[in-house]
């Protein structure tokens, strides 16, 4: 067998190549402990302080949230959306050997999910009447509860006539009458309503309980006045009656509908009113009484005038002027009146023909056909001149009986019929109060009376316009 000859450089090969392999082994060796002793870190999951399980990294649940979010988004558009995610916490956790599930908590977070919207809840005072998406759903909603009531066209009632080219300013304000909350909070997606079903729900109200017991003398039409409630409304909410026949005693449900809201408007109206002239009127012996003589015209002035109208669902509750300002002093006319009494002649203003009369018949329709004066009856029998004047007709007249006729030679004429005794003889002059007959029952009567008519100019007027009974 041939020997091999090992030569120095030979050997310092093999120790070399020996060595490098050593290094390697043992560098390898010292990653492999290294890797092994190096911390790593994990991240423990809780919800509501509660553990949920352990992920290598938080953004893998981030990621999943926003999804979830974003997927309940598509199903409730334009809901503004949370959860009980929002109470997510994340714990750093350094370890050697850290173990994570990342699935499990995703899971885990799945069975403890709980979404809910934010919305708008509106309370009538105090009680809750319905829960809308936001404040501006709310909003809008309460302004059309308003909208009618401030739309409607009413008119202030004035004192006098507004002033030509000046139009009224007006402002009209709305307000409720109810305590009215808006409260933001966040509920199960189910308990948001469509904006208009809680409109309905505010305007269809509840009915208001009223129970009335029938007494003595009501019908369904009078209840119906009394308690301001359609008779229909008696008949449906009381099916027991029948042909409208009530008994005394019997309960009967009155109540109606009432709208959960009710609304107040105030009307503030401020325009210029004519203020009008008046009139100074001046005694003149020299004038025949009963004329008037205009010595100078007046002349209106004007003033500023606000009126506040309050009304509650459109129906009037006050009015009142809250302001008022001179803008221009009227001028009064001035007129001269007649005092000279001339004989024969009438003043114009008439007196009571019979002392403590009772009215029985006025003037006008009477059994189908006009009855052209006022009927007097008195225990004084005595009748006496209304005026000064003379007599023009003193005896019978068909209709009239025994009549009396007396010219007061100013355009006027009374007569006075059905006497049973006449005092006077045509042509007599006479004055106001003189007396000129009996009361009585002649002619087309029924009983002991006077008919007493007032003529212009040769039209019958009523003499109660004349006349203070």
């Amino acid at each position: 067998m041939k020997k091999r000859i090992v030569t120095p450089g030979l050997l310092l090969e093999l120790v070399q190549w020996g060595t490098a392999f050593a290094v390697i082994v043992a560098v390898l060796i010292s990653g492999r402990w290294f890797a092994k002793v190096q911390p790593v870190y994990r991240f423990d999951v809780f919800l509501d302080d509660q553990h949920v399980g352990t992920v290598s990294d938080p953004e893998i649940i981030k990621q999943w949230k926003a999804a979830r979010y974003e997927e309940v988004g598509r199903q409730y558009e334009h809901a503004r959306v949370t959860s009980n995610l929002e109470r997510l916490r994340f714990e750093g956790n350094k370890t050697f050997q850290g173990a994570f599930d990342n699935d499990a908590v995703i899971a885990a977070l799945n069975d403890k999910l709980v979404f809910a919207l934010f919305a708008t809840e509106i309370r009538i005072d105090g009680t809750t009447v319905g829960i809308v998406k936001d404040a501006n759903t709310a909003a809008a909603l309460l302004d059309q509860v308003k909208a009618p009531f401030l739309h409607e066209s009413k008119e202030v009632a004035v004192l006098s006539n507004a002033g030509p080219g000046n139009p009224p300013k007006v402002t009209t304000s709305a307000e409720f009458t109810q305590d009215v909350q808006l409260v933001d909070t966040a509920v199960a997606p189910g308990k948001v309503e469509p904006g208009e079903a809680v409109l309905n729900r505010i305007l269809s109200g509840a009915a208001q309980p009223l129970t009335y017991t029938v007494q003595k003398g009501d019908c369904i039409s009078l209840i119906a006045q009394k308690f301001q409630v359609a008779a229909d409304v008696i008949r449906a909410n009381n099916p027991e009656i029948k042909k409208d026949l009530i008994r005394v005693g019997q309960p009967l449900k009155l109540s109606v509908q009432q709208p959960l809201l009710s609304v107040k408007t105030v009307e503030t109206r401020t325009e210029q009113v004519r203020i009008a002239s008046g009139i100074v009127y001046e005694k003149d012996s020299g004038l025949q009484a009963g004329v008037i003589q205009i010595v100078s015209n007046g002349k209106p002035g004007w003033k500023q005038v606000t009126y506040e109208s309050v009304r509650v669902n459109g129906v009037p509750a006050s009015q009142s002027v809250v302001d008022e300002t001179i803008l221009e002093l009227p001028v009064r006319t001035v007129v001269k009146q007649g005092t000279k009494v001339i004989p024969g002649t009438g003043t114009g203003k008439f007196a009571l023909p019979v002392l403590q009369p009772k009215v029985t018949s006025e003037f006008g329709r009477r059994w189908g056909k006009n009855h052209n004066g006022t009927d007097f009856v008195s225990e004084q029998k005595a009748i006496m001149a209304a005026d000064h004047g003379k007599v023009t007709f003193a005896g019978w007249k068909s209709g009239y009986g025994n009549c009396i006729v007396i010219d007061h030679r100013n355009g006027y004429e009374t007569l006075y019929g059905h006497l049973s005794k006449v005092g006077v003889r045509e042509g007599d002059g006479v004055k106001k109060g003189d007396n000129i007959g009996v009361m009585g029952s002649t002619g087309n009567s029924t009983g002991v009376h006077l008919h007493f008519e007032i003529i212009k100019n040769g039209q019958q007027q009523n003499p109660l316009k004349y006349l203070s009974v």
